[in-house]
């Protein structure tokens, strides 16, 4: 490779380092027609975005494994259903602002649970004074029609209330995350996050609201005077409550999401050091927040679904839905592999297919102390990593390094991701790929754009070695590295 192509490939991986942007907001691009679930007998990949005009994004996974999408409407609610989290089918209208007696507009992030046989949707909706409130609607179908129980909004805590989110702990207390809306505090305005226990039926709280988070790391305050602490979303692991929400205002480039950790579902809580864990970390990408988790059909794979700007260089309201893997570092951190715009594996349980690289023995010509050849199977991909943390990194090596996978028993493999270097200073330019020692490799070609993989077709059935060996890098220096590769077998 030349010098001149060397440039080339650094030239575009600089230029996608993010302007902050705010712009307007208007809600005009119709929704294109929702694909039709079908089946795959090979590998086969998904492309963000998912859905257009589907801001604020809610996912259920149903007792039945279906999933239902529920996001922020103007005076309604829609659902959609999948069985694979990627294809969408428009289900109608779930909840109509005919149907409240003391709200018609703003109805934001909806948020619906199933308990015992019937589903509870939490909403936001807003009457003529424009004060947003939170109340609940019940129906016996996630699809539709949710009914509400009240002439009023049943959650009235005497302030403008967003974005609830219904957590169940081990204990079996129910407890509803919300946001507090925009007030004055000292010069600026403020959103900031509670918590309440819910009764019971759901129906009302006990006690008092707590105050948990608001904004106060550097990167939350990037709005100006008005800042955001919003969006809640809570799941426990080993014991600790993981408390992620959105921060800067949604029509901007900053929006963002972050995550603070607690013993107790109550709080104190303490946020991560390193957040953000998802932002616009390129160009082509904007306001990535306000999200929901979930777990791939089989349950073995968490995935972060989230908005991004339809256009991104204009921010504002019309948005689209994405989605991602994260997972958790051996430490417990939470990570993310986005924002990707870019093929990535469908979710495991969804084809005969599934990443098989953690069976494999690792070997390499060198590994630091801190960054070993197992990284590569971690699950973190350059785009979740900072500072080289998860990667593979050699030892006074670049061109010539190589890493290899060993199964004990020969593996049926379709497809081999190879994910480069989330460092500049350590990325690749080419590779050459074996297969079981064959003579004749596969050759290499590492992709410019942000979070994507080298994709490589194997054309062989049963495998017991892949080996990459680096012919290339993008700059010159005393090592390489990569973040991950996956390897689709069965």
């Amino acid at each position: 490779m030349t010098a001149k192509a060397r440039a080339s490939r650094l030239f575009s991986v600089i230029v996608s380092i993010p302007l902050l942007w705010m712009g307007g907001c208007s809600l005009t691009e119709p929704a294109p027609p929702v694909q039709e679930v079908k089946g795959s007998p090979a590998p086969a990949y998904y492309q963000n975005p998912l859905l257009k005009n589907a801001p604020d994004p809610s996912i259920l996974k149903a007792s039945d494994g279906t999933y239902y999408a529920y996001p922020t409407g103007g005076s309604k609610f829609e659902a959609y259903s999948s069985r694979d989290l990627v294809h969408w089918n428009k289900e109608g209208v779930a909840l109509s602002g005919k149907e409240l007696k003391w709200a018609s507009t703003k109805f934001w992030a909806p948020e619906v649970i199933e308990r015992d046989g019937k589903y509870y949707m939490f909403f936001s909706a807003a009457a003529s004074d424009g004060i947003p409130k939170l109340s609940v609607a019940v129906s016996d179908s996630p699809k539709r029609p949710f009914k509400h129980p009240s002439e009023k909004p049943l959650f009235d805590f005497g302030f403008g209330t967003i974005d609830p989110f219904i957590f169940k702990d081990d204990d079996g207390k129910i407890f509803m995350y919300f946001t507090k809306t925009l007030f004055d505090v000292g010069d600026r305005k403020e959103s900031h996050i509670y918590v309440a226990e819910l009764a019971s039926d759901l129906l009302s709280v006990k006690g008092e609201p707590k105050l948990l988070l608001k904004p106060e790391q550097s990167w939350e305050v990037q709005s100006g005077k008005m800042r955001w602490n919003e969006g809640s979303y809570v799941l426990k692991r080993n014991g600790t409550y993981y408390l992620m929400y959105s921060a800067n205002c949604y029509c901007g480039k900053a929006y963002a999401v972050g995550y603070a950790t607690s013993r107790q579902a109550t709080g104190p809580f303490t946020k991560y050091a390193n957040n953000p864990i998802l932002s616009a970390s390129y160009k082509e990408v904007s306001g990535t927040g306000h999200h929901s988790v979930t777990t791939s059909p089989d349950g073995k794979e968490w995935f972060i679904v989230y908005h991004s700007h339809i256009d991104p260089a204009k921010g504002g309201a019309p948005r689209q839905m994405n989605m991602d893997r994260m997972g958790f570092g051996p430490d417990g951190t939470l990570y993310v592999n986005g924002p990707t715009m870019t093929k990535q594996p469908m979710p495991s349980g969804t084809t005969d297919w599934s990443n098989i690289a953690a069976e494999a023995r690792v070997t390499a010509s060198s590994g630091k102390k801190a960054f070993p050849a197992d990284n590569i199977k971690d699950g973190m991909y350059a785009m979740a990593v900072k500072d080289g943390t998860g990667e593979w990194v050699t030892e006074g090596e670049t061109d010539g390094a190589w890493v290899m996978l060993e199964w004990s028993k020969a593996k049926e493999i379709s497809d081999v991701l190879l994910y480069d270097s989330s460092e500049v200073r350590r990325g690749l330019m080419s590779g050459k790929l074996y297969v079981d020692h064959d003579k004749s490799p596969i050759p290499v070609t590492f992709p410019k754009e942000p979070g994507a993989a080298a994709i490589v077709t194997v054309d062989r059935k049963k495998v017991n070695t892949i080996k990459l060996i680096i012919d290339q890098t993008l700059l010159d220096g005393t090592e390489t590295g990569m973040s991950e590769i996956i390897v689709m077998g069965k």
